[in-house]
């Protein structure tokens, strides 16, 4: 049954659920995280008002859960400073027991509902299930391009024509495909994928039409193939555009007629599979080159969709960041349980062009469970595809950098604390060092951060020194410790 526009909504809404959390007490804010990570969606833990309102400005969120007793300031003035930062987004706020006051300022002011604290975790996860009527999928999506594709996408997903997915490579086009198909009535039958770059010819036509019987020497026995292993359900075709020629020729005969013959068989196999294809290559491209059949083209490229590069879908990157950091912590050990992204992390995540995609964030962020320490994810434990050997290089014996953010401890002189390998069980033992400078990979990504801050807003250094979290007397003793070598900044 086709979806109806408010379902549509629903559905779009309810993605990845992110939820915003104002807490001033570090103990109250990361028991809230740990709750909202546990109830499977994505928190993003704010200590004040301006620190929230940053994360509004970079990472639409679904609800926010405000603890007015460890407020500094008025609800009123909370509701009206992040009035435009909130969209459609819930509040919900936290009240000590009996202060009938503050609740009853909550619902006036349009909080969706208040609870009294203290919480318990258990209820508390199934209120925030239940209030966002939340239903999980792989695909999130914030940024307002991203919307408009997974509505299309769920649009399609109620028909049974060909899907063409186009974009980079690691963008996410089988995380796209996969959405497509739990979407659609074939949720219930296999999801099968196949890279076509990565198998040889005649492994791959064997693996896509199956074979009978003693078709050939080590055919032991009947192998149904991926069309047929898909019976009912979706075949997913990644990088389609690597197919070789005489392949492609053999793949319209199946596309076109719904039917096969397996290797070696005399029998026709009707077929009931749902096609979605992918390709980082411009096909019609290949097709003027005659290095990809035009017939085979306009058999895959029914339903065309696009999806964009990271760096053009900026709103989508701390999201997946935030999922990517929940799915990765739980394989990292006790050490990485609480981990989190501080603010200069999440400004320099979100400045970063990301060549890789999502495959490369991906990477980062695992190496920053690694490589941070107390769970406090810094700058310096962001290291992108290359940086890793350099940072083996400048930090000996595996020490590492534990702290580190663009406000000093003083103007004149960084503080920090290197840890090195015990060799026995993986841990890292402190060890007090001052005058010792960050590391050269750290201090690369601070400057190049700012510099791309500064470009974007024209020079602007209050609005720089705003958006990095910092304040204008920092910003203003690192761009002059830039200048002194030799960089340029801009005006």
């Amino acid at each position: 049954m086709p979806f109806g526009k408010p379902q549509m909504e629903s559905i779009m809404a309810n993605t990845n659920a992110t939820v915003g959390l104002l807490d001033s007490q570090d103990t109250g804010l990361g028991m809230l995280a740990e709750m909202v990570d546990g109830a499977g969606m994505v928190a993003l833990p704010a200590h004040d008002l301006h620190e929230l309102a940053v994360l509004l400005d970079r990472c639409p969120i679904d609800l926010l859960v405000i603890n007015a007793s460890s407020m500094e300031g008025t609800l009123a003035t909370a509701f009206k400073q992040l009035a435009d930062s909130l969209h459609r987004a819930s509040v919900l706020v936290l009240v000590g027991a009996g202060d009938v006051p503050a609740a009853v300022e909550a619902m006036a002011l349009g909080a969706k509902n208040v609870l009294t604290l203290p919480l318990e975790p258990g209820r508390f996860k199934r209120y925030l299930n239940q209030l966002l009527d939340r239903r999980p999928t792989g695909f999130i999506c914030r940024d307002i391009r991203s919307q408009q594709l997974l509505a299309l996408s769920e649009r399609v997903a109620q028909t049974d024509v060909t899907v063409l997915i186009g974009g980079e490579s690691g963008a996410g086009k089988e995380v796209l495909a996969k959405h497509i198909h739990q979407a659609s009535p074939r949720s219930e039958r296999e999801f099968v994928a196949v890279n076509c770059a990565f198998i040889p010819e005649t492994m791959l036509e064997d693996m896509l039409f199956g074979h009978e019987k003693g078709s050939f020497t080590g055919a032991h026995q009947r192998y149904l193939g991926l069309f047929e292993q898909a019976q009912g359900g979706t075949l997913f075709l990644d990088e389609v555009g690597e197919l070789p020629f005489s392949l492609q020729a053999k793949l319209l005969r199946v596309v076109q007629e719904k039917e096969l013959k397996r290797l070696g068989g005399t029998e026709v196999i009707n077929l009931d599979t749902r096609i979605i294809a992918a390709t980082n290559r411009n096909l019609q491209k290949e097709v003027l080159e005659h290095r990809f059949r035009e017939d085979l083209y306009y058999r895959l490229n029914v339903f065309p969709l696009k999806l964009l590069p990271l760096r053009e879908r900026v709103q989508d990157i701390l999201p997946i960041a935030q999922v990517l950091l929940q799915r990765h912590r739980g394989t990292m050990g006790a050490m990485a349980v609480n981990a989190q992204f501080d603010t200069a992390a999440l400004n320099f995540l979100q400045s970063y062009s990301w060549p890789g995609n999502v495959r490369e964030l991906e990477n980062v962020v695992q190496r920053a469970l690694v490589l941070a320490v107390g769970g406090a994810i810094g700058l310096e434990h962001l290291l992108v595809d290359g940086g890793l050997d350099d940072f083996m290089e400048q930090i000996p014996n595996l020490g590492m950098v534990q702290k580190a953010s663009l406000e000093p401890e003083t103007m004149e002189q960084e503080h920090y604390q290197t840890y090195q390998a015990t060799g026995t069980d993986g841990g890292f033992v402190g060890q007090d060092m001052q005058n010792r400078v960050l590391s050269e990979v750290a201090r690369d990504s601070e400057q190049k951060m700012i510099i791309n801050t500064l470009d974007r807003l024209n020079g602007s250094r209050k609005n720089a020194a705003l958006e990095l979290g910092i304040s204008p007397r920092t910003l203003r003793y690192k761009l002059a410790k830039m200048k002194d070598i030799g960089m340029a900044i801009p005006s």
